[in-house]
C-alpha cells in the first residue's frame, strides 16, 4: 500500500469519528434522584450531613455535587463527549432539589472556539424550580499538551 494511500485512510478513519458541533447544540436528560442515589454519594464524598437525609420538610435534600455530576455526566459522554475536560465553573444552586424529584439536566453550547463555553442547567420540571445553574469553558482532550 503506497504512503499516500495510508494517509488517506487515517484522515477518513479520523475524520468518520469526528463530531461536528455548533453554537446552539443542546443535550437534556431526565432523572428521578432516589434515596439510594443521595446514599451511596454520601458514601463516595464523605459528605453525611443531615440535610441529606432529612430536612425541614421531611425529605433528603439531593448533594449540589451530585447535581453537578449529572452536568458532568453531559458533557463528558454526550455534549460535547469523550475527551472533554473541564477548565472552568460556576454553579448556582437557586433552590433545594429533594429525593424523589424528576431532574430534567440541560447542557447548551453558547460559545465554539478553542475552548468551548457551554451554560447548563437543572430544572425540577414539575414544580418549575431551576436547582442548578452555570456555565462552564472545555477544552477536548487532542488540543491540550499532555
Amino acid at each position: 500500500m503506497s504512503t499516500f494511500s495510508s494517509i488517506c485512510r487515517y484522515f477518513s478513519n479520523i475524520n468518520s469519528n469526528l463530531k461536528i458541533f455548533q453554537v446552539g447544540d443542546k443535550v437534556s436528560r431526565k432523572r428521578i434522584v432516589t434515596m439510594k442515589d443521595i446514599e451511596e454519594f454520601s458514601k463516595i464524598s464523605g459528605d453525611n450531613n443531615i440535610v441529606h437525609s432529612r430536612s425541614d420538610s421531611g425529605k433528603a435534600i439531593v448533594h449540589g455535587a451530585f447535581l453537578n455530576s449529572l452536568v458532568s455526566s453531559v458533557i463528558g459522554t454526550e455534549l460535547p463527549g469523550h475527551g472533554t475536560l473541564v477548565l472552568k465553573q460556576t454553579l448556582n444552586f437557586p433552590n433545594k432539589c429533594f429525593c424523589d424529584e424528576t431532574v430534567t439536566t440541560s447542557v447548551e453550547i453558547i460559545k465554539f472556539r478553542k475552548i468551548i463555553e457551554v451554560c447548563f442547567k437543572c430544572v425540577v420540571e414539575s414544580e418549575d424550580k431551576t436547582v442548578l445553574y452555570g456555565t462552564a469553558q472545555l477544552i477536548l482532550k487532542g488540543q491540550t499538551n499532555d
